[in-house]
């Protein structure tokens, strides 16, 4: 478990001198002791446990590049820090974006409790904390000292001095300049990054802006210069570096130092300096104030000496790195820092030495990227070709099966024509055979006067004449004419003068299909026609045409047979 510990002045808040003031505030104070939720009730369920296991190659390779990359010098800390986190690297990534929301706790206590109850708290702890080893993390930001106090191990002997002193000189400092203890726990990461974002601009470019504001508002005023903050928490402007191969720029800012607003005003605002930071395709620019719970994160992990700081994050090739079962996505790590006042082409020159130093590491990977993209990109064409490639030959495949298919359906088709029509041609000769021999023999002429002969053309020219009965109905026209050989399929009879067209088939005449013969048949199967023999031929049904004296034929003429398939 980490506790934290800030105590920072509150100027303004006025201590009163002797015993009434000092029973007033006593009256009015607050505990000092804040802890998380199940922070007390661990700590009374405290058991002895054995001694520290030691450590794997794998563990001890994080532990080598955890404390390169964090800055962390002491064992102890940088191991609970992975314990804590089951050895996963890329989970420590909390500490650089973890986002307490909406609490905010500020507790005012007086000199008097700070020494009494304080003391009684720690020296309680201390008993309790010899029953079990537990790790616990003390930081104290005293006003007065710069910097951050690491306490000793809480089982170290030394700790309790080093925490009574601390306790005794902080109460006493608070009692001489009206300090004031708190806890504060704030806002997301990303909040505070443009928090300062923002508050760096108003405090050191509002001149600008104000004189742009009063100047002609007709007038064009180009923006004034502001350096190319990252808009990001530290964890995304530090996986953006490691995915884009630049280097991270980190600038912490430290309100409280006398040489930021110089550092502010004079270094980063610098034209030249603007100009070198800008130059996105090497590298980025991070800033956020460590008075902020994301900078302080930053701040913890990069572990800066003094005001202002800028890191240099990027690839290392530390062969540690490489030897790590994480691989090469965790080889980000500091590779230089610069602290204290500077110009802006001495800071320029310094980092540009940094990125030199290490430019081979972000080459050699740029190259290592460039071959596998060109790796993936030929495999990508190269399974894209063979995808089109065997589309087109399924396409082709289709296709021909397609044809194949329309051929072999064409073939099936024309051989059914085929058939039909061979069923046809032999139903049609059944049928001129059958009404050949079934016609009743020609009316004598000289026997009856009520006869009538009449001649037919048929398409090819030929004629031929027959005597008909005037009282027998013209079907028997239509059978004398299908009884010809050379008669149309399907033909109409025209008469000479006037032009009529005379209807002689009669209504229950059977189709052409039932003169097909049976499969069982021969081709030249006609004898089994049996002739049809009809007696009476006059028109004795409806379905009967009329006779030829209706239909007025009763005189010699001639008739022209037409082929209604010409």
């Amino acid at each position: 478990m980490c506790l934290h510990y800030c105590i920072f002045r509150r100027v303004g808040w006025p201590l009163g001198h002797g015993s009434s003031s000092s029973r007033s505030c006593v009256s009015n104070a607050s505990h000092i002791v804040i802890w998380m939720a199940s922070a007390r009730d661990d700590l009374l369920e405290v058991t002895s446990s054995g001694g520290e296991s030691q450590l794997n190659e794998r563990q001890l390779s994080a532990l080598v590049h955890f404390k390169d990359i964090s800055g962390i010098n002491e064992d102890d800390v940088a191991k609970n820090i992975l314990e804590s986190n089951s050895w996963d690297l890329e989970a420590i990534s909390f500490l650089l974006n973890l986002d307490f929301r909406g609490l905010l706790i500020v507790l005012w206590v007086t000199v008097t409790q700070v020494i009494n109850e304080f003391v009684e708290e720690t020296f309680l702890l201390l008993r309790l904390m010899f029953h079990r080893k537990i790790n616990i993390f003390i930081t104290l930001h005293v006003i007065g000292f710069r910097g951050t106090y690491n306490f000793p191990h809480l089982c170290s002997p030394r700790f309790a001095l080093h925490a009574t002193y601390f306790v005794i000189y902080s109460n006493f400092y608070c009692l001489s300049f009206g300090q004031t203890l708190a806890v504060v726990i704030i806002t997301n990461p990303a909040d505070d990054v443009r928090n300062f974002i923002d508050d760096f601009k108003r405090r050191y470019l509002s001149a600008a802006y104000e004189v742009q504001e009063e100047s002609d508002v007709d007038a064009v005023m180009p923006s004034p210069p502001v350096p190319p903050f990252y808009n990001g928490t530290y964890g995304e402007a530090l996986k953006e570096a490691k995915q884009s191969l630049r280097f991270l720029i980190i600038y912490l800012h430290g309100d409280s130092h006398e040489d930021t607003d110089a550092f502010c005003r004079d270094t980063l605002l610098d034209p030249i300096l603007l100009d070198f930071l800008n130059n996105t395709e090497q590298l980025l620019f991070w800033a956020c104030n460590v008075n902020s719970a994301e900078g302080y994160r930053v701040s913890q992990t990069l572990r800066e000496h003094t005001y202002p700081f800028i890191g240099v994050v990027g690839l290392s090739s530390d062969p540690a790195y490489s030897q790590t079962s994480f691989g090469p996505p965790t080889r980000m790590a500091l590779l230089g820092r610069i602290e204290g006042l500077t110009s802006a082409p001495i800071l320029i020159q310094h980092i540009t030495k940094i990125m030199n130093d290490h430019q081979g590491i972000l080459v050699a990977e740029r190259a290592e990227r460039a071959e596998r993209e060109l790796s993936t990109r030929l495999r990508q064409e190269q399974d894209e070709a063979f995808a089109a490639s065997l589309a087109r030959d399924r396409a082709k495949a289709a296709e021909r099966a397609a044809h194949a298919e329309a051929e072999a359906r064409l073939a099936q088709e024309t051989a059914e024509t085929q058939r039909r029509e061979k069923l046809l041609s032999r139903a049609r000769l059944r049928r001129q055979r059958r009404w050949a021999t079934s016609l009743p023999a020609e009316p004598s002429a000289s026997v009856s006067t009520e006869v009538v002969r009449l001649s037919i053309k048929l398409p090819n020219g030929r004629r031929a004449q027959r005597l008909f009965s005037v009282k027998d109905s013209v079907k028997l026209l239509y059978y004398f004419i299908i009884s010809q050989e050379d008669a149309p399929k399907h033909f109409a009879v025209e008469s000479n003068y006037p032009k009529r067209i005379i209807e002689c088939r009669p209504g229950d005449e059977s189709d052409i299909e039932e003169y097909i013969p049976e499969e069982n048949h021969g081709s030249n199967s006609v004898d089994d026609v049996l002739t049809r023999q009809v007696d009476d031929w006059e028109p004795n049904s409806l379905t009967d045409p009329p006779s030829f004296k209706d239909a007025g034929l009763a005189h010699p003429e001639m008739l022209f047979i037409l082929d209604m398939d010409s």
